[in-house]
């Protein structure tokens, strides 16, 4: 069973998790989910519970709904009931956690923990060591989210987080050696670590000569780092910039790009949009002014051929070093606008790092890794539970 506060895609982590539906069905493993209840979902086996909030819906609340969704955040128990029913109906070997905060709450672990059944936790971020997601030192105040209504809803539900949610898990997944040891630094938690995977491309990469340009794919935050992409458009007048996403910086950057000639924003594209223009673009912009445990967008880059320039920040940093595809470096729009020139007009440092790039993604970011390691850490959590109750009658029922 997949637990994920979403069926569809809002970010990095719903790309994982409903990748990961798909990877594990391939394999031959029966999936379901328990989720919350939207017409894009993309899964409809399992449980889907009606959404206290969104991230489309969250600004509009009134003060009523606002003390629903605290409530819910504390316990959800529309969450329980669905995982009980699921619980009993599809028996599980192991219940797989992703991101629930602040529409599931704790409930389904909980739960799933009380019915005996082993709970691995995939750690996206930092939301179990911190009240703030994006804050990778432990804080118990929320500091970075942009409402003070939801700054007080992360602090408030963090407590809960630490001693309800986290001890009920019986294994750790992260997503990067950076946020293996924040972790182990911050709780003593110890986990498995498994980075992002992405499909392979459909088409053959394009040559450096048919490129042109930098792109940006990410959610348009001031910790992606999108100012710093703008600023870089503004330095380098020659040189074609795209950002492809969206967020509370859309009208910043629509307003930037009506002032400057080579600065283009495209919005939100699907998949195969995004894949399409980073595969034209020479160089992918990553200047993530956080700690970014692992980014997506960088292993899509890289398996189009498309070299990265990134910040020297978090787990994103150890994905493109991994690899050498592309070039990693100090945070700052000075060094950005040097490397992405270096690297844009440079042909065969170019083929360098793309080349590195395709080699390291088809090695190390393919389904086939990422879920037998997964597999690992499911029989491990499976077999210490047969352990620790060798008289069970088995799954739950």
């Amino acid at each position: 069973m997949i637990v994920n506060k979403y069926a569809y895609l809002t970010g990095g982590a719903d790309r994982n998790c409903l990748a990961l539906v798909g990877a594990l069905r391939e394999r031959g493993h029966e999936v379901v989910m328990v989720s919350t209840a939207s017409e894009r979902n993309v899964v409809d086996a399992g449980a889907f519970i009606g959404a206290t909030v969104t991230h489309q819906s969250r600004a509009g609340l009134s003060l009523r709904a606002r003390a629903a969704v605290l409530a819910r955040s504390m316990w959800n128990p529309a969450a329980a009931r669905a995982m009980r029913v699921v619980l009993h109906r599809f028996r599980p070997d192991v219940v797989h956690t992703h991101k629930l905060y602040p529409q599931l709450s704790a409930a389904p672990v909980v739960v799933a923990a009380r019915a005996g059944v082993p709970v691995v936790q995939t750690l996206h971020d930092y939301e179990l060591l911190s009240a703030s997601a994006l804050d990778e030192c432990g804080g118990r105040v929320d500091r970075d989210e942009s409402r003070m209504t939801y700054r007080w809803l992360n602090t408030a539900t963090f407590p809960l987080r630490r001693s309800l949610y986290a001890p009920r898990i019986g294994a750790f997944v992260a997503c990067s050696r950076y946020v293996a040891a924040r972790y182990r630094d911050g709780l003593g938690i110890e986990s498995t670590v498994l980075p992002y995977f992405v499909e392979p491309p459909e088409q053959a990469s394009a040559s450096f000569a048919e490129r042109d340009g930098a792109v940006f794919v990410g959610r348009l935050h001031e910790e992606k780092g999108v100012l710093d992409v703008v600023e870089l458009a503004h330095r380098l007048p020659e040189l074609r910039v795209s950002v492809i996403g969206y967020g509370p910086l859309e009208d910043l950057v629509g307003e930037a790009a009506c002032r400057l000639r080579n600065l283009d924003f495209l919005g939100r594209q699907n998949r195969a949009g995004v894949l399409a223009r980073l595969g034209r673009a020479r160089v992918s912009l990553m200047p993530s002014r956080w700690q970014e445990p692992g980014g997506i967008a960088a292993l899509e880059a890289m398996s189009v051929g498309t070299p990265v320039v990134a910040y020297a920040n978090g787990g994103l940093a150890e994905y493109v070093t991994d690899t050498d595809g592309g070039r990693v470096i100090p945070p700052g729009v000075d060094g950005l606008a040097a490397a992405v020139a270096v690297l844009h007009d440079d042909e065969a440092l170019w083929r360098t790092h793309s080349d590195h790039a395709t080699e390291g993604i088809a090695r190390r970011h393919t389904a086939e890794v990422y879920v037998g390691g997964l597999e690992e850490v499911y029989r491990s959590v499976v077999e210490q539970r047969r352990a620790t109750r060798p008289h069970s009658a088995g799954r739950p029922g």
